[in-house]
């Protein structure tokens, strides 16, 4: 099969997270296509999603030449062992941190882990929605323990819950979530001047800026950008409230609270896969409940172009995606 891979370094010094690989090591490769052990789907991929600056992460130096990749969509190829899947069921996933592989043409998956793709949605569209949609979820219904949306209307609660990088990746799923599980969404981000009229319309009550955060208080904060919006969110934070955040620079902030605020539940955590939770998201993408972003798709030979694009500054909202 296809896949693209990570050239090893021409140097001494081996690539890792503290000496990433540049995109020009990004190759494409004949590989062997992997073996599904029991429990586990091989897929035919036919998308799989880009993230920003995974060249820096960890997991992507845990094995010599490893395959990127986290999110796919695509067809079962074949299962091994009893399942809730067959060959040519249309799924979508977010594979295992330590496994991904997904810039491939087969992939495999825990059938744990599996959903049915939205019939409404392409391939393209489906696979934006996995580790961002799953993040939003687990933040809300998981960590924050905010109640799961039942998807037949909203119910409406008093309580408010400040987002921020609302209109990022993350962000833009967390505000639909919470605006469908009935909370009053406050949504802060660089500029309401060019963020405002599209987190009003995924369901946004109020839209502010990181500098008007100051003169508000709420008992539940999801942040997702880290830096100086999350070290105003504890001055913010109620002293009993709720304070999380996914942002991955920040793992250590709920180790150093500010005075008056060690009752906060501070929380910061890494998404999981999940078919169950996708499942649910799938039933809200299928009724148009939830609106999937994808900003620009490339073919798997311009895999280097694609993360260029996914790590800079991009003109349109939502994920760069790679058509297998």
């Amino acid at each position: 099969m296809k896949a693209i891979r990570i050239k090893p370094a021409d140097s001494n010094a081996p690539w890792s997270a503290s000496n990433p690989a540049p995109p020009s090591a990004l190759v494409l490769e004949d590989t062997p296509i992997p073996q599904p052990k029991p429990g586990e789907a091989l897929v035919r991929v036919h998308a799989a999603t880009v993230t920003r600056d995974e060249l820096t992460w960890p997991e992507s130096y845990r094995k010599e030449q490893h395959i990127l990749g986290y999110d796919l969509s695509g067809v079962v190829e074949s299962v091994e062992g009893d399942a809730d899947f067959k060959p040519g069921d249309e799924v979508f996933a977010m594979v295992e941190i330590h496994r991904g592989s997904t810039w491939a043409e087969f992939a495999i998956a825990s059938t744990q882990h599996l959903a049915l793709k939205p019939k409404s949605l392409t391939w393209t569209e489906t696979v934006t929605v996995p580790l961002s949609g799953l993040t939003a979820w687990q933040a809300l219904f998981v960590k924050a323990g905010v109640r799961e949306p039942d998807f037949e209307g909203p119910h409406k609660t008093e309580r408010a819950v400040l987002v921020t990088g609302a209109s990022g990746a993350v962000g833009s799923y967390i505000v639909q979530l919470a605006a469908l599980a009935g909370l009053r969404v406050v949504a802060a981000s660089s500029s309401t001047e060019r963020n405002g009229d599209f987190l009003r319309s995924l369901g946004a009550a109020e839209t502010i800026e990181y500098a008007d955060m100051k003169h508000h208080s709420f008992d539940l904060i999801i942040d997702t950008v880290g830096g100086e919006p999350l070290a105003q969110a504890w001055s913010i934070v109620t002293d009993n409230g709720t304070l999380i955040s996914v942002d991955s620079s920040s793992y250590a902030f709920p180790s150093s609270p500010p005075a008056g605020k060690e009752n906060v539940k501070a929380e910061f955590f890494i998404v999981e896969a999940s078919g169950e939770q996708l499942g649910k998201l799938s039933r809200a993408l299928e009724l148009g409940l939830v609106r999937p972003f994808l900003a620009h798709t490339f073919p798997l030979v311009e895999a280097r172009t694609a993360y260029e694009t996914a790590s800079g500054r991009m003109d349109r909202r939502g994920k760069v995606v790679l058509e297998i």
